[in-house]
């Protein structure tokens, strides 16, 4: 048997992870992947995945405490 597989691109740079580790998500019932290097972007800048994340502009970015 052989298996179709699809190679796997970060939502955000477009990246695929045979370039870079991917990470595994799921938002609204859908999996998506992020780079480790735009996964910052997941934490802390939500709104700039507005357009590449669908529903991205209802996540709140990271509280921060001094």
């Amino acid at each position: 048997m052989s298996e179709d597989t699809k190679t796997l691109h970060c939502l955000s740079c477009n990246i695929s992870e045979n370039e870079i580790p991917l990470v595994n998500l799921n938002y609204s019932g859908k999996p998506a992947y992020i780079c480790s290097r735009c996964l910052p972007l997941l934490i802390h800048h939500p709104q700039e995945l507005i357009g590449k994340l669908k529903g991205a502009e209802n996540i709140p970015p990271a509280e921060h405490q001094d």
